[in-house]
């Protein structure tokens, strides 16, 4: 039997799990995911050995301790773990391995610049991270064994948190809800919802579909470098002013203009444009040198005809001078015959040749062959 490319599927109207569930509340999805039994653990742990990939290992428990190290590791130090109470965590799986990428495909009841990656656990029996939150939203697939959940309150940034073997857990976090995954079932856990998952028996593989929230801070500091990389090298300016009632006092009109003064360069319509299409389109790993399994991908989807690498990153939006395609924080405004094209390449990781054929021009072909010669993408 070929295997099934990585799917999900929202057992429930968008409109209603957006307004219902989205940031808000819970939801266990029984039976919404398939195709999830590649990678294989093996695998997952070969890439734990490699450098430059985001790589963790948690040992431990509530009542052994914990403990947290960071990669690469050695081949030895993977084979010698314990039978029980251990997870390995590999971070951005998407990005290197290109088919597991492909679930992401899946989540387009979301905007795809919100998602951020794939990261994959393998866990010995009773092995989880402890109980903690996450600032963002999480979908926990569970492809092989089974992982027992717990869930807590709603936190906040100031509940309370301990320093752990390295790792931020919980101070105590009250049970709210329980439930036990089987393969094929999925979690779906909003931003600082508490929660905890261990393992119940061995070859325990759960992968976390992560989501991209800059913080107010990130953005500000983007749009601002932008702001000032383009900004003319002009003074404030004060004609026509009237006489001060003090001259010691800042006076609150001249305040508000020299506040405006500056605020006014993030109002630039080109410069938001530019500012977010690269901070989105940068991806968390932009490494090209893992090779795309197209064989795998073609056992499981005969019909496909280009495949995105894994390590590429895509925004469309409208710009100053059009539509424009960012890839990997670089940009590319189209030309009127690329768009489609365009359009189709940051929505879709896997495209048929129905697909391609109803979007692709002499322009878009050209375009195109640039981005496979590059490494972007592959043909199969």
């Amino acid at each position: 039997m070929n295997p099934a490319l990585p799917a999900f599927r929202l057992p429930l109207p968008a409109d209603e799990f957006l307004s219902r569930y989205w940031q808000r509340e819970p939801l266990v999805l029984r039976g919404a995911a398939d195709g999830l039994d590649h990678p294989e653990p093996d695998l997952l742990a070969g890439l734990a050995l490699e450098p430059g990939v985001e790589a963790r290992l948690v040992r431990g428990s509530e009542e052994q301790g914990w403990s947290l190290q960071h990669g690469p590791f050695s081949e030895d130090e993977l084979t010698a773990l314990p039978e029980r109470d251990w997870t390995l965590l590999v971070q951005s799986v998407d990005c290197y391995l290109t088919e597991v990428s492909l679930l992401l495909d899946s989540f387009d009841f979301l905007p795809a610049w919100r998602l951020d990656d794939i990261m994959i656990s393998v866990a010995g029996d009773g092995g989880g991270v402890g109980p903690h939150f996450d600032r963002y939203d999480v979908f926990l697939v569970q492809a092989r064994g089974r992982r027992r959940w717990k869930l807590g309150p709603v936190c906040d940034p100031y509940t309370p948190q301990r320093d752990a073997g390295g790792l931020r857990l919980l101070q105590d976090m009250p049970v709210t809800d329980e439930f036990v995954l089987d393969p094929g079932d999925v979690l779906y856990v909003p931003p600082w919802r508490a929660h905890w998952g261990v393992a119940e028996g061995g070859d325990c593989v759960t992968w976390s579909v992560g989501f991209r929230a800059p913080s107010a801070v990130e953005l500000l500091e983007r749009l601002t470098d932008t702001a000032l990389s383009r900004a003319p090298e002009q003074l404030w300016t004060d004609a026509g002013r009237p006489t001060p009632d003090s001259p010691a006092r800042l006076e609150d009109g001249d305040r508000q203009a020299l506040a405006r003064t500056g605020t006014a360069l993030l109002d630039d319509p080109s410069v938001r444009a530019e500012a977010l299409g690269a901070l989105l389109s940068e991806p968390r790993q932009a490494s090209l040198d893992f090779a795309v399994d197209m064989g795998h991908i073609l056992a499981g989807g005969p019909d496909t005809a280009l495949v995105r690498h894994g390590g590429v990153r895509l925004v469309f939006q409208d710009g100053e001078q059009g539509p424009e395609l960012w890839l990997n924080g670089q940009r590319r405004v189209l030309a009127r015959d690329e768009t489609d094209l365009a359009e189709l390449l940051a929505r879709k990781r896997r495209i048929t040749e129905a697909e391609l054929a109803e979007v692709l021009t002499p322009g878009g072909e050209a375009l195109l062959e640039e981005w496979i010669n590059d490494g972007y993408f592959e043909r199969a």
